[in-house]
């Protein structure tokens, strides 16, 4: 783990970064059967899309020609799990830093354990833009923890409070 304090990317979690992510069972949910996982599936504008490299993938539509998009994805934990779940939760969130523009920064907004895991919820400054975005990692029983990912960028900040939306909808399958 120092190695991850070390990346100046990450500040530490203090405790005052703490958030209770609550909703109401979703009625429609993208079931991801590799991970044995089950998301909300977000009502329109976002739209379910090709997965590849995850296991599932809903998408929101790029606006004004700009790059970022929104994006809520599946998969199963691409990194090695740490014996603490919040531990492995914040090498996930510096995972996703691959999937947002250079020179991203975190700034912690909320961390929670959740049934199973942790939830992490952040902000991603880049340049003069940001977005929000969210981790969650839950032991579903497969081989290895399944991972969720959301991320919104400002330019559709309409769609912000999906990104909690999603962490406090997972369920595991079964």
């Amino acid at each position: 783990m120092e190695a991850l304090y070390a990346d100046a990317r990450l500040p530490r979690i203090t405790a005052d970064v703490r958030r209770a992510f609550t909703a109401s069972r979703a009625r429609r949910v993208v079931s991801d059967k590799r991970t044995g996982l089950a998301i909300p599936r977000l009502a329109k504008p976002w739209k379910t899309y090709g997965a590849a490299p995850f296991t599932s993938k809903q998408v929101l539509p790029k606006l004004h020609g700009r790059k970022e998009r929104g994006m809520v994805v599946t998969c199963p934990l691409p990194i090695e799990v740490q014996k603490d779940p919040r531990d492995t939760a914040l090498l996930a969130a510096r995972w996703t830093l691959n999937h947002h523009p250079r020179g991203a920064k975190v700034r912690w907004v909320g961390s929670q354990a959740i049934k199973g895991g942790w939830a992490l919820v952040y902000r991603v400054s880049y340049g003069k833009r940001s977005s929000l975005a969210a981790v969650a990692v839950v032991d579903t029983g497969m081989a290895k923890p399944a991972l969720t990912f959301a991320t919104v960028p400002d330019t559709q900040r309409k769609s912000w409070r999906d990104v909690t939306r999603v962490i406090a909808g997972l369920r595991v399958l079964g």
